[in-house]
C-alpha cells in the first residue's frame, strides 16, 4: 500500500479539522452535548503537538 504524499495527508487533515471545529461550535452553543466538544479541544491539542514535532527540530 503506497504512502499518502504529505500535501494529501493535510488536505484530509484539514477537512477532519474543519468539520470538527462545526461540531465543537455546536457544542459550545448547545445542538449536541458539551463534552464533544472537550473532546474535540484535547484531540486538536494532541494533534498539534504530534505535527509541530513530526518534523523535528527547525532552525
Amino acid at each position: 500500500m503506497p504512502v499518502m504524499e504529505r500535501k494529501t495527508v493535510y488536505r484530509v487533515l484539514l477537512l477532519i479539522v474543519l468539520l470538527l471545529a462545526v461540531v465543537y461550535t455546536f457544542g459550545v452553543i448547545g445542538v449536541v452535548p458539551f463534552r464533544w466538544s472537550e473532546y474535540i479541544t484535547i484531540f486538536m491539542v494532541l494533534l498539534f503537538i504530534a505535527l509541530r514535532f513530526s518534523k523535528g527540530p527547525q532552525a
